[in-house]
């Protein structure tokens, strides 16, 4: 079946772009002396995409980050991780994150699927819960008291502490209140302080490289006076701990999709690594940013089908099958609701639930629409503002493979990657 003969609107995912998206993540970090990569799987949701990104057949080669785990943010996707551990038995799937702050209601659940991966592989896999409020340390601490078997049974959560560097979204900040947190893990009975975690979403608004990498510098500067504010606090208050051997085993975490290539280790942080998540589809924002560098390296696309033709003083332009149930709303900095594969004459500068209108561009006057190019019936290729949202639209993705020939809508499907849904 081609991708001309799908139903509209559909899903479309080209896996060699796929592909070479997670190499060349994994070149960058390695390049930028950052040698661990723990993908974020929020994106493409899906078995098939896990695998890739977790570069198996590519193990071993010094060019290329060790993938060491992954991050999740909803249950559906642990468990999908999960399930690929007691499978596989083996790095990247036995390490994961849950990479929202966690809440009361999920650890339930979280536990059930933390028994079912140790108990699988003879207690080898972990699931760290991420924190950036002490009710958190006072929550989980209960329920390990709670559940435990018997008065000697100490359950220990393994947790990062999630650090605000700017972003202004999830965290606390770097500060005293940060370092409060970290101490209070750290003198918990229940927990475990495995890491510290950052998020560079404030990048997903750059575009300069001099100032993405002012981003990140700043990233890393936070968090190394942050190591070193908790380094004093413990061992002023005489702490009964390593200390030392606390901060260098920590793993510190950070990164996004727009900063991902400018993330280097200049500073020396021990135990760094990347994590992210956008880079195995990209879309119109990571073009816009630069984290991606042509159409060639997008690889999620919406199919769409052209279901009216306005050609009148008004309108000028053509309608397509697949509106905000396919797309979402979601902006991009260059504006326009999506975009057109291969068309940069072209803007889809409107959209309602089911439907998006599609016109020449045109800054002095009206331009003709080329309506010959868009028979009534027709298909074409529609790039995202943001893939992540909206691939969350589809229960299911069609796959092709850009290797030989650029994707179009004669690429044959070769398969199709169900992803998890829901939370």
């Amino acid at each position: 079946m081609l991708l001309d003969d799908l139903p509209t609107p559909a899903f479309i995912v080209d896996r060699h772009a796929f592909q070479q998206n997670c190499n060349a993540a994994r070149a960058a970090a390695t390049k930028n002396g950052i040698p661990r990569l723990r993908p974020h799987v929020k994106t493409h949701k899906t078995i098939e995409g896990c695998i890739i990104q977790a570069g198996i057949d590519s193990d071993g080669e010094e060019s290329l980050a060790d993938v060491i785990g992954f991050v999740v943010s909803t249950l559906p996707e642990l468990s999908m991780v999960v399930k690929l551990g007691c499978e596989y038995k083996r790095k990247p799937f036995l390490d994961i994150i849950f990479g929202v702050p966690i809440c009361k209601s999920k650890l339930l659940t979280i536990q059930s699927m933390l028994h079912e991966l140790t108990s699988t592989t003879h207690g080898e896999g972990c699931i760290h819960v991420l924190v950036d409020n002490p009710q958190q340390v006072n929550f989980l601490e209960e329920f390990a008291r709670s559940n435990a078997s018997h008065e000697n049974d100490t359950q220990r959560w393994s947790v990062f502490l999630k650090l605000d560097t700017g972003y202004h979204r999830a965290g606390i900040p770097p500060s005293e209140a940060g370092v409060e947190l970290a101490t209070k893990i750290i003198n918990s009975a229940h927990l475990v302080l495995k890491g510290l975690y950052t998020h560079c979403g404030h990048s997903y608004n750059i575009q300069e490289s001099k100032a993405m990498k002012e981003t990140t510098n700043q990233d890393h500067s936070m968090i190394l006076g942050f190591l070193n504010s908790l380094s004093s606090h413990l061992e002023s208050n005489n702490v009964n701990h390593d200390v030392s051997s606390i901060l260098s085993s920590l793993s510190i975490s950070v990164g996004s999709t727009p900063s991902m290539f400018l993330h280097d280790n200049a500073l020396q942080i021990p135990n760094i690594e990347l994590h992210p998540g956008n880079y195995v589809f990209y879309d119109r924002q990571q073009l816009w940013t630069g984290a991606c560098s042509s159409e060639e390296s997008i690889a999620a696309f919406v199919l769409a089908r052209v279901i009216g033709h306005y050609n009148d003083e008004h309108r000028n332009a053509i309608m397509v099958d697949a509106g905000a149930t396919a797309l979402t709303k979601e902006t991009a900095p260059q504006g326009g609701m999506c975009s057109v594969l291969g068309r940069p004459d072209l803007e889809c500068y409107r959209m309602s639930q089911e439907i998006t209108m599609i016109r020449s561009k045109n800054e002095n006057g009206v331009k003709p629409f080329p309506f010959p190019e868009f028979p009534l019936g027709s298909t074409l290729l529609l790039i995202p503002n943001h893939s992540c949202l909206a691939a969350a639209c589809f229960e299911e993705y069609h796959v092709v493979d850009g290797k030989a020939n650029p994707v179009s809508i004669r690429s044959e499907v070769l398969e199709t990657w169900k992803p998890v849904k829901w939370w």
